[in-house]
């Protein structure tokens, strides 16, 4: 099985690509640091093969076609990529590098990701959310809205693939805290953490949920209970967190 990891230096993306690889597969990875790659590839020289790239710059297209040359048809493609910190300030930078991350990066990988596996005849797309995905934050409101925008844009795909028959496998993976910097980065700090869960046990439950191509799964599973809550929390009080 060959699996393309875009996002790939550090955290889920990372710990993914090492399973992966002690699964037997062939992986593609992607990322902007040569170091990490270069790491990554020392563990697997023949079955890891490097990508250095930015999400942002626009190339999905040309990057999936060349991991397709590199390692043949490719089964399985998850998106990992994405950036978030808190921004109590409110300040434009953060909030639209945050965009740009994780809409614009994200929708050019998502749309290159369906077409090449439409064209291949199926396959899986997985790609992390959040569950700041289910409402708004007042603490890094681009991140919350971004990662809204990933989970409904995947549902669209889920149910374009519906349509079109085209055997694609569309997994939203929606993790609650995860012991990363991303999770630490929006977060209130290690104190302001809870449910906090080791990257290898994520990364388990990812390619579970991959592996059994679930529309959608909460990483870890009891963060299918605080969803549930935030679902149904009035405004009036949501607001007060």
């Amino acid at each position: 099985m060959n699996v393309l990891i875009i996002g790939a230096t550090s955290g889920i993306g990372r710990g993914l690509a090492l399973y992966y690889l002690e699964k037997g597969c062939k992986v593609a990875v992607t990322g902007r640091r040569t170091d990490l790659l270069a790491s990554l590839k020392e563990k697997s020289p023949d079955k890891v093969f490097t990508f250095i790239n930015d999400i942002t710059a626009g190339k999905a297209s040309q990057v999936i076609d060349q991991a397709d040359k590199e390692i043949g048809r490719i089964d399985i493609i998850i998106i990992c990529a994405g950036f978030g910190e808190n921004n109590i300030e409110l300040k434009a930078d953060f909030e639209l590098k945050t965009v740009n991350t994780n809409v614009f990066g994200f929708t050019d990988y998502a749309v290159a990701s369906y077409n090449y596996l439409k064209s291949k005849s199926g396959g899986t797309l997985a790609a992390i959310s959040s569950i700041a995905s289910l409402r708004g934050g007042w603490s890094a409101p681009s991140y919350y809205a971004s990662k809204a925008y990933v989970s409904n844009y995947l549902e669209g795909l889920r149910i374009k693939n519906f349509k079109e028959k085209a055997n694609i496998a569309v997994c939203n993976l929606i993790p609650g805290f995860v012991d990363t910097a991303l999770a630490k980065g929006v977060g209130d700090g290690d104190e302001g953490l809870f449910w906090v869960a080791p990257v290898d046990k994520a990364v388990k439950q990812i390619a579970a949920a991959i592996d059994k191509k679930k529309p959608y799964t909460y990483i870890t599973k009891r963060w299918r209970f605080i969803a549930w809550a935030m679902k149904i929390l009035p405004y009036w009080f949501y607001r007060y967190f």
